[in-house]
């Protein structure tokens, strides 16, 4: 006897033939029936599609739910009261229309995209304590977020302290964002540590944090944790500080790095946090810091600072280069606990105490800088074991050009 089966299957409105494909490919009795539909449409399968927020998706965590890898989650001009969870090998992205890409001016000194200016994702209204956007863990698959103002998360009553964006263990492109108004903490955190700071991850984060505007966080711009090796580029970075009364001994940096993280620091303009580049805990690791071209001035403390481990041989190596540091409120460089340094090509004037200030540093080497201009020496070295100081024009320093103040005998 021969039956006929009605089957009724509601689609969503405005489907794609790759979203049709996949669709159907979640009920297996099409794959019995229909294997000639399932060919038709294999053909387009790899194509990465658009999923349109909120044209097609009333959230961004909706559309977010729905991809798959390869896809952008495109969001329209708006201001989006939610809290983000990428999925591995998805993009978001703002849209751009007729004039999304023009520069305008920003909050800060660096022009910006209209298209982040208008495209808002807000912590305002969450009450749950979280990170404001977060990347999937150890994921490898390529992803993006670009051209969004992350902003307004409040200091949360369980007084857990969070970063707008959280990078563990993974390598994503962060571009042509705003990172501001954080009550909990700070902006960015690159880390290959596991949850609650333990032990390290196999996986080594390797983002690209690239042309991004960070400012007024209640805590330092981007924090780098131990396997972090992120390419911070091209970033404008300002007033990020403790508020009044958190902690009257510590100083925000507008960069942060911690033990064996070792960023490469490039070309970015960091001014008026509570230190432009600071590295505490600065321990062992196969490669140096670098940190080269960038313009560091009137930050609170030091333009770099680093710090290492105190009474340890840890063989941290920094190389210091090609940047332009002035007007902090003490000196230009300051060095302690170091094992190797290697301080060329700066120009460093104009800062409240000395150019480059060295304490209980193993090797140095300073060559070819300009310093000029300092409320102290020009350089001030303390407690070294060897010393390479050659080529450098030091001139107009309030005290010395250099002043060696004690030497450690081997």
């Amino acid at each position: 006897m021969n039956r006929e089966v009605e089957c009724q299957i509601s689609l969503p409105p405005n489907i794609s033939t790759l979203r049709l494909l996949r669709f159907f490919k979640c009920f297996p009795v099409f794959s019995l029936l229909c294997p000639i539909l399932l060919l038709f449409f294999s053909a387009s399968s790899a194509e990465a599609i658009e999923l349109l927020v909120p044209d097609d998706y009333f959230s961004i965590m909706e559309a977010m739910e729905e991809a798959y890898e390869g896809d952008t989650v495109l969001v329209y001009p708006g201001t989006y009261y939610e809290r983000i969870v990428l999925k591995e090998g998805v993009n978001l992205v703002s849209y751009d229309g007729e004039d999304g890409n023009a520069l305008v001016d920003g909050p800060g000194l660096k022009k910006v995209l209209r298209r982040t200016l208008r495209t808002i994702i807000d912590g305002s209204e969450l009450e749950e304590a979280g990170y404001l956007i977060q990347f999937p863990t150890e994921a490898v698959a390529p992803m993006r977020v670009d051209g969004f103002t992350f902003q307004n998360m409040p200091k949360y009553i369980s007084g857990i302290n969070l970063f707008l964006m959280e990078i563990r263990g993974c390598s994503p492109l962060v571009e042509n964002n705003i990172f501001t108004g954080n009550k909990s903490w700070g902006a960015i955190l690159a880390t290959g540590l596991g949850v609650g700071m333990g032990p390290a991850l196999d996986a080594v984060a390797r983002p690209v944090i690239r042309n991004n505007v960070i400012y007024k966080n209640y805590s330092l711009g981007i924090g780098n944790g131990s396997n972090s090796e992120a390419h911070i580029i091209d970033n404008e970075i300002f007033d990020n500080e403790y508020p009044e009364g958190w902690d009257d001994d510590r100083v925000a940096p507008g960069i942060g790095v911690r033990e064996m993280a070792r960023p490469i620091i490039e070309n970015n303009v960091i001014y008026a946090n509570g230190v432009g580049v600071g590295a505490i805990n600065f321990s062992s690791f196969e490669k140096p810091l670098l940190i080269r071209g960038n313009t560091l001035f009137n930050n609170r403390r030091a333009g770099i600072g680093l710090k290492g481990l105190g009474g340890m041989e840890t063989e941290a190596d920094a190389v210091v280069e090609n940047n332009i540091i002035y007007g902090n409120m003490t000196s230009a460089i300051l060095c302690k606990r170091v094992d190797n340094v290697r301080i060329r090509y700066n120009t460093m004037f104009d800062n409240r105490k000395a150019g480059i200030a060295l304490w209980s540093v193993d090797h140095i080497v300073i060559e070819d800088n300009d310093i000029h201009g300092n409320l102290t020496a020009g350089i001030r070295i303390t407690d070294i074991k060897t010393a390479v100081i050659r080529r450098n024009t030091i001139y107009q320093n309030v005290t010395a050009g250099i002043d060696f103040t004690s030497w450690e005998n081997e």
